[in-house]
Parts: C-alpha cells; structure tokens; sequence
C-alpha cells in the first residue's frame, strides 16, 4: 500500500495529517481499499510511510487488531517515488501482489475479477484503469484491441485508446528483475517502459468504478465526500 506521499495537492488538511487518513463518508479513506481487500481474503500489508509515520503506524495497527490483519512498514526517511517503494520492498515480495494508492475509492470496482482477468492471461502485470473522457487532466494511457497498455504518455509506446489509469496494479514477482536499480524513481519508466522495451506485455483491467473523483485534490476531495453517501 503506497502511504508514504506528502499529499501536496490537498494542503493545508495535509499539513498535520496524513492524506491516507482523510475522511470520506466518515471513514479514513485508506480504511476503504482495506475493506476491500480484506474482502477477497489479503491478510498480511506492506505499508511505506513518510508524511506523518507515527498517526498512520497507530491507526493501521488498530485497524489490524479489528480485522485480523498484519501490517509491516517500511519508513522512508527520503521519499522513494513509487518504483523505489517498490524495489525497497522487493525482498518481501515472493508471491503475485497488489499495488495500491491509498487513495483509491474501490466503489463498483472488483479486486476478485481483476485477480481473475490477471490469472487468466498469466500476466506478468495487470493495471487497473477506465475509459477517459474528453478534457481530463490526467496523463492518457494507450488500450490496444488486444487489452494490452502500448502507451504512457510521456513515457513510452505509442498509439491505442486513452484511458486513465486507476492506481491499482497486480504484480508478478518475476517482474521485479526489470527494476531500475536507482534508488528513487517512478513505477512506469523504472519498471514498466522496461518490460515494454523487452517485449514484455503489461495487461490492463478495464473498468467503469462507480467513483471516480480524484482524491488527491482539494475539488476532488471535497466533491466526493459532498456524494459519497456512506451504506
């Protein structure tokens, strides 16, 4: 689970607390992915910190003793980016895993069906994302016919149908021997334009969640708890 981010874009409610703490519908956001992971049966975490370590290290923790579930945390004095999280916690991961942003909102989003798709084409990765629509401020990735991620813009590839990408990626572990062994670096070029250069297929998951605010910004933020309306 990807915690460590300073959340920038939502100051000053960052300035204090932890982004993967902020409500939405009354819950830490981060409680949300939890739930429904803890749903399709993952019972062990892998957390990095940064951004206000001891609240998130007290708050997991509790929420492990409610659900039964263990956590591990990796502190990062300097933040790694996501590719040098992932390659500070390569040694502990020896089976296919999830890759998550704390903010992700799993509404009408399915973790069992995306493990299905990925099992299913024996993917090495599988990212989550959804159609996009005209004038979304996101960074377009390219769908080919085939399912397959041919493009990151600004990164790699070329062609295929933009989409935005979700935050959530299932990972084989053989895909870690095509990190970048920098120590600070972002997953799409230190990891994925490597196995798009080696001829390595990265699937994609497409969806339409139910909830597609960004809750990584202060609009977002304040939009979806104005229509999260909690079960």
């Amino acid at each position: 689970m990807l915690c460590a981010g300073i959340g920038k874009r939502l100051r000053p409610l960052t300035i204090r607390y932890p982004k993967a703490l902020l409500p939405v519908g009354g819950r830490p956001m981060v409680f949300h992915v939890l739930d429904a992971l803890c749903a399709v049966g993952v019972r062990r975490f892998l957390v990095n910190l940064h951004a206000h370590p001891a609240v998130l290290r007290r708050e997991l923790r509790a929420y492990g003793r409610r659900h039964r579930v263990r956590f591990m945390f990796l502190y990062e004095k300097k933040l790694l980016d996501t590719g040098g999280a992932l390659r500070n916690a390569a040694e502990h991961l020896i089976e296919p895993f999830w890759l998550v942003n704390c903010d992700f909102f799993p509404a009408g989003f399915s973790f069992a069906a995306m493990a299905r798709a990925h099992a299913a084409k024996k993917a090495i990765v599988t990212l989550a994302i959804r159609p996009m629509s005209r004038g979304e401020p996101f960074t377009p990735v390219g769908l080919d016919r085939r399912g397959r991620i041919i493009r990151v813009s600004g990164v790699f590839g070329a062609g295929g149908r933009d989409h935005v990408f979700l935050g959530v990626h299932r990972i084989d572990p053989a895909a870690l021997a095509h990190l970048s062994f920098k120590k600070i670096f972002p997953i799409f070029s230190g990891l994925y334009r490597n196995l798009f250069q080696t001829g390595r297929s990265i699937h994609a998951f497409v969806c339409r969640p139910a909830f597609t605010f960004d809750l990584g910004t202060l609009e977002g933020y304040y939009s979806a708890n104005f229509e999260f309306i909690p079960p």
